[in-house]
């Protein structure tokens, strides 16, 4: 094993003000839209402090509930959040730091995760949190209506 630390990075932008990007993950809404397209999130915990925890578990329609868990680290509002994620079944903590930036009317969202064990693992968040994201810009998106 190497000592290179296996991460990934991605950008994207939403139509909402950076204010209403941040708080949807700091608020039990999260659970409508983490998680792939066919998971279904539920918020089991939910302390939106520094040193606060939180636990989701993701019910998947073919297979055993999987959840994860971590605590917050820094919370700037509305350009910073940072947290652990830790995967009950891997019990292998990761670190996930969150960017908010005001882009027009919109915000550009950067994720940086990190701290894998496998490219594998990194190749199957970064094709969750893509997915996460999608469902992310229709719940903001419904939330401005």
């Amino acid at each position: 094993m190497s000592d290179t630390v296996l991460s990934l990075e991605i950008i994207r932008r939403f139509e909402a003000p950076p204010e209403r990007v941040f708080d949807a993950w700091l608020s039990k809404s999260w659970g409508d839209w983490i998680g792939p397209r066919a998971v279904k999130g539920e918020v089991t915990l939910l302390e939106p402090k520094v040193g606060g925890r939180y636990r989701v578990v993701m019910h998947r329609p073919d297979d055993p509930p999987l959840t994860v868990e971590g605590v917050y680290r820094e919370i700037v509002r509305p350009t910073k959040l940072v947290f652990t994620w830790t995967w009950m079944h891997e019990e292998r903590e990761t670190l996930v730091r969150l960017t908010f930036r005001p882009v027009g009317a919109g915000t550009e969202m950067t994720i940086h995760h990190e701290g894998f064990s496998t490219t594998e693992r990194r190749d199957g968040h970064n094709n969750g949190w893509n997915g996460t994201f999608d469902k992310l810009a229709a719940y903001l998106a419904e939330g401005a209506k």
